[in-house]
């Protein structure tokens, strides 16, 4: 820790009290409290020493705020100095208190020398960590989120930008702290709160983070990238989020390496942005809790697949999680099925003469759900922009071959992209396609299903990108239920499926409803303003109104 007074009192040893005290008065203009000038001289030579024995940074820091009550801004002060003692005595079993006292030291030199700003810009986190100091788990949260003085200044940032976006100080406070006025604009505005219900609010607000969250240090992370967002005058209505408890808690799950891109980005993707970042906070809460059957690998890749630097994987991503997040809260709160599994694997062998070749067709299938007896239903998510190609559903079973030096383009192609050869997989397992009578060798230890359903996105975006029309589907629906080429016709049917390939094609044919547009353009209010109270996510969906829902 530096010496944050530098320059004010020095830290060589070579000195009498007497004439530094004559110095600093000299150069400062000011007659700093003797005692308060003596316990900062003090801890600072323990500090310069490495002396971790005697060095108190909350005597430090409550010493330099007591010469800062000399300067008119920071005066109003003085009567609180008793609570603000109390507040730091509690600091001193945290890291964080040492940050303070940093903090502290650089504002009151600063004003010291003129420059009020960082004393102005701290006074109302002092003001309102006084209270929080009451409430032992909000206070503790706060400070085993504060690991650098950078961090204390996040916080600070923040309490000042919540008490902006409240509503302001009443004219009671801001008699306490005159201050208060210049810094925050909306202090001028009828009405506004008083410290204590500043406060008050605040402890509303974090309390359930307090709760929630594993690692504050990571949510100060995150914090310090919204802060910065909104201070961009293209973002200032992101400020509302320091509003909402629900809001600062989906941001938190999201992790600050992906909140600028959430911010920036977010008003052009397939998926409602809100109904992204309140799934991606909905779920993992859920599969932490464990309520949603979902290993951690899995839910780690889908969530880095939403930010994926390939828009394929970007927009599959953020349909697959929309239809989780759809069916997991119909499963908690309206009795729908359970997810059993995503990403699942479900390997099956095509017989050939009644024999398994040497190895199976390894389908990974997007959602399992339980059928409610026993049994699967596979979900199978796509996000495709229209209009769909022939191309894309080629009736073959042999793997695409991926093309040489392979990249995004190469999907968004008009080249094969193995469709056809997982839907045939998903149906020829569904029990009322697949031969009973071999059913041991094709699955060998594997899963069928009781139910395949095939969903593409039906999606609006601010791109140039089109949805998929019934057209679409209508093609989907006919080239998925052909019967495959370059296969022995009769014995691939006679040994894998109950009957021959007309009598399947035209099976295929009358479930073709299980291949269908899925539309997630209403699903603000179809999962967060329908489910907002049981889900406790009311207080954002105003603020995303604000924002912009579109």
């Amino acid at each position: 820790m530096h010496n944050p007074l530098s320059g004010l009192v020095p830290t060589a040893h070579a000195w009498s009290w007497g004439g530094v005290w004559e110095g600093v008065k000299s150069t400062v203009g000011y007659l700093i409290p003797y005692e308060d000038f003596i316990i900062i001289g003090e801890q600072l030579v323990y500090l310069v020493n490495q002396d971790w024995k005697n060095f108190d940074p909350t005597k430090l820091a409550f010493a330099s705020l007591g010469a800062a009550t000399i300067i008119p801004i920071a005066k109003p002060l003085k009567p609180l100095l008793g609570p603000i003692k109390k507040m730091l005595d509690g600091m001193k079993k945290f890291p964080a208190a040492k940050h303070f006292a940093g903090a502290t030291g650089t504002a009151v030199k600063s004003a010291l020398s003129g420059n009020t700003t960082k004393i102005a810009n701290l006074l109302p986190f002092i003001l309102i960590a006084i209270e929080l100091y009451e409430e032992p788990e909000v206070f503790e949260f706060m400070m085993n989120a504060i690991e650098s003085e950078d961090d204390l200044w996040v916080w600070v940032d923040f309490i000042s930008t919540y008490i902006e976006e409240i509503g302001g100080l009443n004219t009671e406070a801001i008699a306490q702290v005159p201050s208060l006025l210049k810094f925050i604009p909306n202090a001028h505005a009828a009405g506004g709160f008083s410290r204590k219900q500043v406060a008050a609010r605040a402890i509303k607000l974090l309390s359930p983070l307090a709760k929630k969250i594993k690692n504050p240090k990571e949510f100060t992370k995150s914090l310090k990238v919204l802060l910065k967002e909104a201070s961009d005058p293209a973002n200032t209505k992101w400020k509302g989020m320091v509003k909402s408890g629900s809001g600062l808690g989906a941001l938190s799950a999201l992790g600050a390496s992906k909140i600028k891109s959430f911010i920036r980005d977010s008003k052009t993707w397939r998926v409602n942005r809100w109904v992204v970042l309140m799934s991606i906070m909905y779920l993992a809460e859920q599969q932490a809790d464990g309520k949603l059957n979902i290993s951690n690998d899995k839910w780690l890749a889908l969530t880095a697949d939403v930010f994926s630097g390939w828009a394929h994987r970007r927009h599959g991503a953020m349909f697959q999680l929309s239809q989780i997040a759809y069916l997991h809260v119909k499963n908690q709160h309206a009795g729908g099925p359970e997810i059993l599994d995503i990403e699942a694997k479900r390997p099956a062998f095509m017989l050939v003469n009644g024999e398994k070749p040497e190895k199976p067709y390894k389908r990974i299938i997007d959602i399992v759900l339980s059928d409610g007896d026993g049994g699967e239903e596979w979900i199978e998510t796509k996000s495709l922009a229209g209009p769909f190609k022939n191309s894309w559903f080629t009736p073959t079973l042999v793997g695409k071959k991926k093309p040489k030096n392979a990249t995004v383009n190469a999907f968004s192609s008009g080249a094969e992209r193995g469709y056809y050869r997982q839907f045939f997989h998903d149906m020829r397992l569904n029990n009322d396609f697949i031969n009973k009578k071999e059913i041991g060798k094709i699955l060998d230890g594997s899963i069928g299903n009781t139910k395949y359903t095939w969903y593409f996105h039906d999606f609006k975006t601010l791109t140039a990108s089109k949805p998929p029309t019934t057209a679409d589907i209508s093609m989907a629906q006919r080239r998925f239920c052909k019967v495959p080429t370059g296969v022995n016709r009769s014995d691939l049917y006679k040994y894998n499926f109950i009957s021959n390939a007309g009598l399947m094609r035209n099976l295929c044919i009358a479930k073709k409803w299980n291949i269908s547009k899925r539309d997630t353009k209403s699903y603000f209010k179809e999962i967060l303003e329908d489910y907002a109270e049981e889900l406790d996510i009311e207080d954002i969906i105003s603020i995303a109104k604000e924002i912009g829902i579109d």
